[in-house]
């Protein structure tokens, strides 16, 4: 979500001249909480999910399914509850309002047991806002809503009008944002404003027996006689075309937070959960579909990384910024781990000495020097201006709550002794269609960690080879057909100074084979240890990993590889790439029924067959 400030919010000419000020405020603050908490010991192990919702409206008599525009008014709703309706739960606005975050109010913690309430708390979330919504109204987990951008693709519905709208977009109305949230709409006119273009996406389409060759984009259908003054110069054969960041921001994930109980445990952590971010982003790949057609990739990782890409053409060409704000991890961050660190990374060479002279380690330095390389995007008056008490807490967390990495480094607060202590935030996961899918990747993932640590595992390869898997992991059918670089040796050797690296398949590196033991085993291994698990819980997690095991394996397929059979097996598909209303209709309907447990598939499609 961000940190939310108080003020008027500044636009980007309003912010050039403050600049240094803002990242110098910022730079103060990340000194002040490196040297009152570096040498922070023995936090709990904290975990916690975070899901963002997605608002749908269903016209039985039309066949047709939009997305709903009531998050503020959901949210309002939930503001005037009393704490104790909302105990064991919270929500919060994010970019569009068809979206809602939400999340456990308490942290879990290192007792087992806690694993078997992750599902029932996300099961608690979609209940409670369904107390606010309408007939024919529901809550969906899914990551990328197929015909988004589409025209009348909203409920209230809105033209599409590029001339007014602060993003020129032919894909999406400004009133898709979240009203009264002013952080979204300042923050994405602010990227527009820094690096002076519109946003523009191009995705490649899956060229199906009907599919025109070359395939060009179109949106006469829009209502706009003049489209082509506005897409024109950005269109590409055999490409579909999106101009609007709601279609980035509009996008949903399923993310994990995990507090380290120190500053260098975080710092292994992190480079430990580094190679595992393909892995995860693979094993949850969900959108297929984009503004209506099936296109010939899986996932929303590289449109969200072009809808939030600031950087100028200048900044591109010269590679000043080789990356978007929300990309890959750029760098490990131990020291030990600088090895590893393969690619180009820029930092400000300022911050890093500044860094280095406060005593922070080089690598941790170079990441954070890195980071400040970006300018912030939202900013109000009273950040510049305070009225009183001036204080640069927050400064930090403002600035490194605006850069998207598959991994978030997340510091204590500065001033706060109590606050939460050194936290790795894990965020390539797309959403899945049921509480238990969610469920099993975040508690793989969290028992994944314990034994990481447990046994002193070491996953650590290039970080090239990381930014390879990536793109990888994207791909039509990936997990099936595609594989990914993985250390061949994981247990940790004092005498090896850099472990070797091969291509295995998603199923030897989850489930194992006769040169690898396979993630799957590790989590086993570890759950073996303890005698002390009640066996309601241990049944939970073995579910879990079966689930896991069977999705590395094929035998249950991605949500995204699910999504496109059942779209080419739609008797209204003409195998010309297109997603009319009437599919999505039946295609969310369908998923509507899944996610609450109304419906399942049958053995013929074995995504769901477990339902």
């Amino acid at each position: 979500m961000g940190v939310l400030s108080t003020g008027r919010p500044l636009t980007w000419n309003e912010i050039v001249p403050y600049r240094s000020i803002l990242k110098n405020h910022a730079l103060n603050d990340l000194i002040t909480i490196l040297n009152k908490h570096r040498h922070r010991t023995n936090d709990a192990f904290l975990w916690g999910d975070e899901i963002e919702y997605s608002l749908l409206r269903f016209d039985h008599k039309t066949k047709r399914v939009q997305l709903l525009l009531k998050a503020d008014e959901i949210l309002s709703k939930f503001n005037q509850l009393d704490s104790n309706e909302l105990s064991s739960i919270m929500f919060h606005a994010e970019d569009c309002n068809f979206v809602i975050e939400g999340i456990p109010s308490i942290p879990y913690g290192s007792f087992f047991f806690h694993y078997n309430r992750v599902e029932s708390n996300m099961k608690l979330r979609r209940e409670q806002v369904e107390k606010f919504l309408d007939k024919n109204e529901y809550i969906l987990t899914i990551s990328a809503f197929p015909r988004l951008g589409c025209d009348r693709c909203t409920y209230p519905e809105y033209k599409s009008d590029p001339e007014n709208s602060f993003e020129h977009s032919i894909c999406c109305s400004d009133h898709y944002k979240t009203p009264n949230y002013p952080r979204t709409m300042f923050l994405n006119q602010n990227v527009i404003e820094r690096r002076q273009s519109k946003v523009s996406v191009n995705v490649p389409i899956l060229k199906d027996l009907n599919t025109s060759n070359p395939f060009r984009d179109d949106f006469s259908s829009y209502g706009v006689s003049n489209w082509k003054d506005y897409v024109n110069n950005n269109l590409q054969d055999n490409y579909i075309h999106l101009d609007s960041s709601s279609v980035g921001w509009g996008c949903c994930c399923l993310q994990v937070t995990l507090q380290a109980q120190s500053f260098d445990e975080s710092l292994h952590l992190y480079d430990q959960l580094i190679p595992l971010t393909a892995i995860f982003l693979s094993l949850s790949t969900s959108c297929p579909i984009w503004r209506g057609y099936l296109s010939n990739v899986d996932s929303r990782w590289n449109v969200l990384s072009s809808t939030t890409d600031d950087r100028t053409k200048e900044e591109i060409e010269k590679n000043l910024l080789n990356t978007s704000r929300y990309s890959s991890v750029p760098c490990y961050l131990s020291d030990s781990s600088d090895i590893y660190n393969d690619t180009n990374l820029n930092i400000d060479q300022e911050v890093y000495q500044i860094l280095i002279q406060n005593n922070c380690p080089s690598t941790v330095a170079k990441h954070f020097a890195h980071l400040f390389l970006r300018d912030p995007l939202y900013v109000t008056d009273e950040q510049v201006h305070p009225k009183e008490n001036p204080s640069n807490k927050f400064a930090f967390e403002n600035q490194n709550s605006m850069v998207w990495n598959s991994l978030r480094f997340k510091p204590p607060v500065s001033e706060d002794s109590a606050s939460l202590g050194w936290r790795i935030e894990f965020r390539p996961m797309e959403l899945q269609i049921t509480d238990f899918e969610n469920a099993a990747l975040s508690v793989f993932l969290t028992l994944l960690t314990r034994a990481i640590l447990s046994y002193n595992i070491d996953l650590r390869m290039p970080i090239s080879l990381v930014n390879e898997n990536m793109e990888r992991a994207q791909m039509k059918n990936n997990i099936q057909i595609k594989k990914f670089h993985f250390p061949t040796q994981i247990f940790h050797d004092r005498n090896c100074q850099k472990h070797e690296t091969r291509e295995m398949s998603m199923d030897e590196i989850i489930n194992g084979s006769t040169n690898f033991i396979g993630l799957k085993s590790l989590v086993v291994n570890y759950l073996n240890s303890f005698e002390d698990i009640d066996t309601s819980t241990r049944q939970t997690m073995d579910n879990y990993l079966q689930f896991i095991s069977q999705r590395a394996n094929g035998t249950i397929l991605t949500n995204a590889m699910w999504i496109r059979e059942y779209v080419k097996n739609h008797p209204l598909y003409k195998h010309d790439s297109i997603v009319n209303e009437q599919i999505q209709y039946d295609l969310m309907w369908l998923i509507q029924q899944i996610a609450n447990q109304k419906q399942s598939l049958p053995n013929t499609q074995p995504s769901y067959n477990k339902l």
